[in-house]
């Protein structure tokens, strides 16, 4: 048995923490007082306000036993995404990541259940002084990204069946290997109040099914997977963010074309288009002038997403073979944030 001594954090409840750990609060209550000594005991239904840990059982859920699935597909994929920021038309940042993922499939009635490995990691970032930053994102993506799931109708994710698992690996990591990292480090002692937003946010995270699938949901060899694993040939719509205006969302609509079908080999493409009708014009106009015209002078001129996003795959299989992403976001010849994908499947 594996005793995890976790320090709890602001806005946890017995509630939060026994639906992250997939137990009941009765059995997470029980647990704790055999194992915390006759001072930190919990008596009624809230934490004590001077409790500072909390003791529990690691990966016991009444979840789904990942040992009980038995995979019956795999392959492996290298990916390489390269992002640059470009200012009046000449880039100001740049970073490159290249990844690579093991995936297993299992068929389950009518549906799949995947599982995804992250089994390297590699960035390089300009300028240089960001990597710090970068490298405890690394470390989150290695929690985040060793996931078995389920997806719905839409291509999104359904259900994370080892999320009580996911959840043991970040509180480990908050708790214990966080502390190694200078980054880290020299950012809970210069603004602890970031630091204290990092943890309650990736709490909300670890601890919920549908905060992690979002989250997992923009990483491009997750969106492309679920979406090369819809049933139907149906247009869609994506809504996200935007990464250039705060609390402005994007809602592109999404063609699915037939490229090409030979013998073993399908290709299709996505083409989205932005919905300009729901984007508040004037509320972009003035961020712009407030964020960026004072910075590169020039004024307001258009804005636009632009999504395409290429693939082909196995018919025997279902499995990807290849694909390629292409997205920006844009004010016209005055900021642009560009994002280049590829991806490909090699041998196991």
């Amino acid at each position: 048995m594996e005793l995890i001594k976790y320090e709890i954090q602001k806005g946890d409840t017995l509630e939060s923490i026994a639906e992250r750990e997939g137990i009941s609060v009765k059995d997470l209550v029980n647990f704790h007082n055999d194992n915390c000594g006759l001072t930190n005991t919990i008596i009624g239904s809230s934490i004590p306000i001077h409790l500072r840990y909390l003791f529990f059982e690691a990966g016991v859920s009444q979840k789904i036993e990942i040992s009980n699935i038995s995979f019956q597909k795999k392959a492996r994929y290298r990916c390489e995404q390269n992002n640059v920021i470009v200012i009046d038309g000449k880039p100001s940042f740049s970073s490159q990541t290249k990844t690579q993922y093991l995936l297993s499939v299992k068929k389950e009635n009518s549906d799949n259940i995947f599982a995804i490995t992250l089994e390297d990691y590699v960035n390089s970032i300009q300028p240089e002084e960001m990597e710090p930053a970068f490298n405890l994102i690394k470390e989150i993506e290695l929690v985040r990204n060793n996931v078995v799931f389920t997806q719905n109708e839409k291509g999104e994710i359904k259900s994370i069946i080892n999320l009580s698992e996911l959840s043991d690996k970040w509180l480990n990591f908050i708790n214990n290997k966080s502390k190694e990292i200078p980054f880290y480090n020299e950012m809970k002692a210069r603004a602890p109040e970031t630091i204290e937003d990092f943890i309650v946010n990736g709490n909300k995270e670890f601890s919920n099914e549908k905060e992690l699938g979002a989250v997992l949901g923009k990483n491009l060899f997750y969106h492309i997977l679920l979406k090369a694993n819809l049933k139907n040939d149906d247009d869609f719509r994506i809504s996200q963010q935007s990464q250039l205006f705060p609390n402005i969302k994007l809602n592109t609509d999404v063609s699915k074309i037939l490229v090409s079908n030979e013998e073993n080999i399908t290709t299709y493409r996505l083409v989205g288009t932005l919905d300009k009708n729901s984007v508040n014009e004037n509320e972009i106009i003035k961020l712009y002038q407030e964020m960026y015209q004072p910075i590169i002078k020039y004024s307001f001129t258009e804005f636009n997403f632009i999504y395409r996003i290429t693939y082909t795959i196995q018919n025997e299989t279902g499995f990807l073979i290849n694909a390629t992403v292409s997205i920006k976001e844009q004010v016209k010849n005055n900021y642009e944030i560009i994002t280049k994908f590829e991806l490909r499947r090699i041998e196991l």
